[in-house]
């Protein structure tokens, strides 16, 4: 069974949620030894750009045949939008807590397809590769990053561009 247009959307959408802030070259973004990512201005700095969705996992199911472009461009005052093949689908704001072990995101979607949804997640980033794993609809917060049958949860694996 492959993952519904709509669980593509808001994936990409808490994607997008995750990474809302001013672009910093990646040569000059704040690193996990500093300590200066744990300061919730640091993680959005780190995190600002645009990412292309790799790939997403949604309650078991992996989207493999799904040929579009999904990205999120991250803006500095923490708004988002999310376009598939160059059309916009939705935009939003996001929360990050850098200190919470592991690190949260609480991504809102304020326009668009899911429009009034909270997906509440968790997030990591390593290089110019990123990984949310979030449960919508303002459901528990995953704990780690699995999108097991039977979870709700959903996995989106992005890639800086």
């Amino acid at each position: 069974m492959a993952v519904t247009k709509t669980c593509l959307l808001i994936t990409a959408l808490a994607l997008a949620l995750a990474e809302t802030a001013t672009a910093v070259p990646p040569d000059s973004q704040p690193t996990e030894d500093s300590g200066e990512v744990n300061r919730p201005e640091a993680a959005l700095a780190r995190y600002a750009g645009t990412w292309r969705v790799v790939s997403i996992e949604a309650n078991g199911e992996t989207n493999s045949d799904d040929n579009r472009t999904i990205l999120v461009e991250n803006r500095p005052d923490g708004s988002w939008m999310l376009t598939a093949d160059g059309r916009e689908i939705a935009s939003g704001t996001n929360t990050l807590d850098p200190l919470a072990v592991p690190r949260e995101i609480d991504i809102e979607i304020t326009a668009g397809d899911g429009a009034g949804t909270i997906l509440r997640g968790i997030y990591e980033i390593d290089g110019k590769s990123r990984r949310l794993c979030f449960r919508g609809g303002n459901g528990w917060r995953p704990r780690e990053f699995s999108a097991a049958a039977g979870s709700d949860s959903v996995l989106v694996v992005f890639e800086r561009q």
